[in-house]
């Protein structure tokens, strides 16, 4: 007898990063205390929640739970600018998710401003690395670590 075909792989749905909704708050509060910050520094999510900033969450997979944050502001530190003050990934060693996230970010971020920048976590750690590897470069402003990238070049 002729073993059975594997049945077809179905593929995961993409990653997407789309504005918090109501139902993603509770999920995000059960991770979020032991997320890898890749960008800012940890706020309590209440706080999140009442930012002026764009409070986005990346989803992946057909579950579509969030596994990521994003607060973004933009025209911030002026205009033309769009900056990262939160990027925080469910779980440890998502460097893959973060770089998803990232790249989703940039797209649509792209359309309305030229420059973009993330603070780097205090305790830097492997955040300036994983900046680099996503093609943004070092810059001191008000004794604060960023990574910033230009959009039109």
């Amino acid at each position: 007898m002729a073993p059975e075909p594997p049945a077809p792989s179905v593929a995961a749905s993409p990653p997407v990063l789309r504005p918090i909704r109501e139902s993603d708050v509770a999920p995000i509060a059960r991770w979020y205390a032991k997320a890898t910050v890749v960008a800012g520094s940890p706020s309590p999510l209440s706080d999140l929640l009442d930012s002026s900033g764009r409070l986005l969450v990346l989803t992946e997979g057909d579950s579509h739970q969030p596994v990521g944050l994003v607060l973004a502001t933009l025209d911030d530190p002026e205009p033309g600018w769009a900056t990262v003050s939160l990027l925080a990934i469910a779980g440890t060693e998502q460097r893959d998710v973060a770089a998803q996230a990232v790249a989703l970010l940039e797209a649509n971020l792209n359309r309305v401003a030229s420059h973009i920048r993330a603070a780097v976590p205090s305790d830097v750690g492997l955040a300036l690395y994983f900046w680099l590897r996503q093609g943004y470069r070092p810059n001191v402003s008000a004794e604060r670590l960023w990574m910033t990238r230009d959009f039109d070049t």
